[in-house]
């Protein structure tokens, strides 16, 4: 991934989150349920026609964001006229995407690819090197809804997060898909899909990404090595989330799933326990993963 291109974003996703809070008025008028299916290409259409006539660029920006872990005052910094170079060619929703675009997408992915919501297409105008980013398109009516299979996760990817409620009222906030992650986790029959909160990532833009005069400072988050083992170590995050839930050590609704694992230890312990010495090392030794 081009440096350059990582903190491009920082700044165009910044300008982009407010032309669409400016928006709001235009976004109440877009349809989100098509019959009875919850759609969203509408609302894709919309941001992808806002990025190419208001914000295919960063050249009206006077921005210096920085980076601080808190720890000393030797921020990283970096200033939006060292970006200027940069310009959205294009946006591609998922029925546009090439074989060639979706190759590059997912040999810079370290996660199973999924057709992104939207697609950017970035070219260097000095070098005339093009670049594709992608971001992900959450909306939700109350707060936190389930988010992508773990898997597919890539928690760096930037993502726009609205929220609508039934008497039209419009909210938007934009960051990192790991900014949203709420530490809640599904647990379906397939693969498990950890909760994203639009509530959640915008505490987190308000309590992590400062914003004075001309200036964006993003402190360190100490959540964040927890979130990114809910997406890259998620089988030990469930199994030590079940041994807290069997032992009470805390609380736990009373689901079906609960009450299911409460009842298959005990029957697992029977059953275990009537077995010889040498049969339980084998047991062992035969489900080690």
């Amino acid at each position: 991934m081009n440096n350059n291109i990582i903190y491009f974003m920082y700044f165009f996703m910044y300008k982009l989150e407010l032309i669409l809070l400016n928006e709001k008025n235009e976004i109440k008028n877009i349809s989100f349920q098509l019959d009875e299916a919850n759609t969203d290409k509408p609302l894709k259409e919309f941001i992808k026609n806002i990025i190419l006539s208001k914000c295919n660029n960063i050249n009206d920006m006077n921005l210096k964001i920085s980076f601080s872990n808190q720890t000393n005052s030797n921020n990283i910094e970096y200033l939006s006229n060292n970006y200027l170079n940069y310009k959205i060619n294009k946006v591609y929703l998922p029925d546009d995407l090439t074989p060639e675009i979706k190759q590059y997408i997912s040999s810079n992915k370290n996660c199973v690819y999924t057709e992104p919501d939207l697609c950017l297409e970035i070219v260097d105008n000095l070098s005339n090197e093009i670049f594709y980013e992608t971001i992900e398109l959450k909306s939700t009516k109350t707060d936190a809804i389930p988010g992508s299979s773990v898997q597919q996760i890539n928690p760096k990817e930037w993502t726009i997060f609205i929220k609508h409620t039934n008497n039209k009222e419009i909210d938007i906030s934009t960051g990192q898909y790991i900014y949203a992650l709420n530490s809640r986790m599904q647990f379906p029959d397939r693969s498990p899909r950890p909760q994203v909160s639009f509530n959640t990532m915008k505490d987190w833009n308000s309590q992590h990404r400062i914003c004075k005069n001309n200036e964006i400072c993003y402190l360190k988050d100490p959540e964040e090595i927890l979130k990114y083992e809910l997406v890259t170590n998620w089988q030990q995050y469930l199994i030590n989330r079940w041994i807290k839930l069997l032992f009470n050590e805390e609380e736990y609704r009373n689901t079906w799933f609960n009450n299911c694992l409460k009842n298959f230890i005990i029957q697992f312990l029977d059953k275990y326990e009537k077995l010889t010495k040498e049969q339980k090392e084998n047991f062992k030794d035969k489900n080690k993963g």
